[in-house]
């Protein structure tokens, strides 16, 4: 097993910029360390749970897409017309090397972003809402960009839930936003590497 970046680095970074370098440095052996050697599949998850939802040319973001897993999984999976999201230039231009994206654009969650109302059919989001990572806050900007109808899909750390998403989600169900589709059981997201953290898969239709 290769030498490791050491997740406390990106889980507790103290500000922006500072996560963003993270994401930067690691970018070239991400993939390998996250999904080869420790096992993550997040994004298979989600990918998989919106497949039979969705059109093979479904307008589909990947929000915080990193080097590009939810892409390669939903080039797997049929869909053809996917857009990355990241902070990080850096995985950005992994991302773009894989060739499974139409557009591909530094964004950061919780931000305003650069897309117009109804841009999408839906939004996936793997391994994102984390310790340290995209607040809350980044969802009235997801759904902004999602037509009514359309789908939020992602993945919520679950054994140390980041502060303030749950009491959002029923805020936004209470408000007319969006309404719950399936809240999925707890899963064990990288049980070769880190095999306490666990991940769960979130579903939301917005209204």
């Amino acid at each position: 097993m290769a030498d490791h970046l050491d997740l406390e680095k990106v889980y507790r970074a103290g500000n922006l910029d500072e996560l963003r370098k993270a994401y930067d440095d690691w970018a070239t052996s991400y993939d390998q360390q996250i999904v080869g050697d420790y096992g993550y599949r997040g994004h298979e998850l989600i990918v998989a749970r919106v497949r039979d939802l969705l059109a093979d040319d479904a307008a589909i973001l990947d929000a915080g897409a990193g080097s590009g897993t939810v892409g390669m999984a939903a080039k797997a999976h049929g869909f053809t017309c996917v857009d990355a999201m990241d902070l990080s230039l850096g995985m950005l231009e992994i991302a773009r090397e894989k060739g499974v994206y139409r557009d591909v654009r530094v964004g950061v969650l919780g931000e305003p972003l650069d897309y117009a109302d109804d841009s999408y059919d839906a939004v996936l989001s793997s391994g994102v809402f984390t310790p340290g990572h995209a607040p809350p806050s980044s969802f009235a900007e997801l759904i902004r960009v999602v037509k009514p109808g359309g789908l939020i899909c992602f993945t919520l750390r679950d054994d140390e839930r980041p502060p303030g998403f749950v009491e959002l989600f029923d805020a936004l169900i209470a408000e007319g936003r969006w309404e719950l589709v399936e809240k999925g059981a707890p899963f064990f997201s990288m049980p070769d590497g880190e095999p306490e953290v666990q991940h769960r898969i979130w579903l939301f239709r917005v209204v």
